[in-house]
């Protein structure tokens, strides 16, 4: 008895692979849409999942109202992102817990280890793997931290880890992958920025692997200090967690995350250096980021209306799609 929650937004081309992997041993899928325009509800719809349309209001809140208001009535739920595939061999030993009553079993929720893909191939060193995400969890036992982004379950003691991995391929070109990872270090450098200015409470409440917590100290009080993180981070990932095995694939991968990283450090610097400088309150300054945020050219995920760029006339709109 498994209920699966799934958060999309033009998902159609990694959506299929996900669903595809859920069929035949799970109750029900839904899928918690908020503005495709892709056709990511025919394909969810065509293979069994049940579509559920919520405005977007952040991965951690979309997530949680998931929690709160769907009706799930599995012993078990299990959160998978569109570009997530479970593997044959963790089924099985996901179904070995699940068939199980669940007052039998002593864990409220479950570790499942990521191993992710980048150009169509494994990242297997760089620090990324294993990858823990508590993904499974006993149903009203968890809820996502008040987080805008990389937001992880809170959950009582005790856990479980699963270490067969489950699949994390991003189908949709590295177009998107900047575009995303862009957005990301926006999200991630204001979350820093949070919790460096005490707006955020129970910092790190959530069940967090080592790595995970060690990783969100380094960015408050290591990362944005030091002069070219990009390059540590790069180092750190190439050559001491050996990233070179993964040959040129993880070469290019550990110089991505290093950009990542530098963004977030860049960002996370120009909202403290107007802090200071402005004299405001910091969650004055972090709104007006966010108001300037909302009229870039940055189109957020989730449906989010960003660009403040006047519509072209018919003309051009057509001269553009003839282009695509």
């Amino acid at each position: 008895m498994i209920d699966v929650i799934i958060i999309t937004y033009n998902e159609v081309l990694n959506l299929p692979h996900a669903l595809r992997s859920l069929q035949g041993w799970t109750r029900k899928v839904f899928v918690i849409d908020s503005g495709s325009v892709d056709g990511t509800h025919d394909v969810a719809r065509e293979m069994g999942a049940e579509v559920v349309e919520h405005p977007w209001p952040g991965y951690a809140a979309q997530r949680n109202w998931a929690l709160e208001n769907l009706p799930i009535h599995a012993d078990w739920v299990l959160v998978l992102d569109a570009d997530e595939e479970i593997t044959p061999r963790l089924r099985e030993q996901i179904l070995e817990i699940t068939s199980k009553p669940a007052d039998e079993i002593h864990e409220n929720g479950f570790f499942l280890n990521r191993l992710t893909y980048f150009l169509d191939r494994p990242i297997r060193h760089c620090g990324y793997f294993p990858s823990w995400n508590l993904r499974l969890f006993k149903r009203g036992s968890a809820r996502y931290e008040d987080r805008q982004v990389h937001e992880h379950v809170i959950i009582d003691d005790p856990v479980g880890y699963i270490s067969e991995p489950m699949i994390h391929n991003d189908r949709r070109g590295l177009e998107h992958f900047y575009a995303k990872h862009n957005r990301y270090s926006t999200l991630e450098s204001r979350e820093t920025y949070r919790e460096i200015m005490g707006l955020r409470d129970n910092i790190d409440s959530a069940n967090l692997t080592d790595q995970t917590r060690r990783r969100r100290w380094l960015k408050r009080n290591v990362t944005r200090t030091i002069p070219f993180p990009a390059f540590w981070r790069f180092a750190y990932m190439y050559i001491f967690r050996l990233g070179l095995l993964d040959g040129w694939v993880g070469y290019r991968f550990c110089l991505f995350i290093a950009n990542y990283d530098g963004m977030v450090a860049f960002k996370l610097r120009c909202l403290l250096h107007e802090a200071k400088r402005s004299g405001e309150t910091p969650e004055a300054v972090l709104n007006r980021n966010l108001v300037q945020e909302t009229s870039a050219l940055a189109k957020p995920e989730g449906g989010e209306a960003a660009s403040s760029r006047p519509k072209p006339d018919q003309g051009e709109r057509s001269g553009r799609e003839q282009d695509e």
